[in-house]
């Protein structure tokens, strides 16, 4: 995976300051995770019950721990 500091490089290259932009906003969305992989996150992490004996769940569906990440 490209570090930060190497996609900046390859971008500075890049004369055109909005197509540097664009370039930019492209691999930080690459990098991001979606939706439906933090559903399955969430539902994985419920599967593993040997940290509920220790501490049980804060949220007990995957939309009441979601809604906190949404922009309001």
């Amino acid at each position: 995976m490209e570090t930060l500091e190497e996609a900046a490089e390859r971008l500075a290259s890049t004369t055109d300051e909005f197509n540097m932009f664009v370039a930019g906003a492209k691999w930080q969305a690459e990098r991001m995770y979606s939706e439906e992989d933090l559903r399955q996150a969430f539902k994985q992490s419920r599967q593993c019950k040997i940290f509920e004996k220790d501490m049980p769940p804060v949220y007990n569906k995957f939309e009441e721990w979601f809604e906190q990440f949404k922009k309001k």
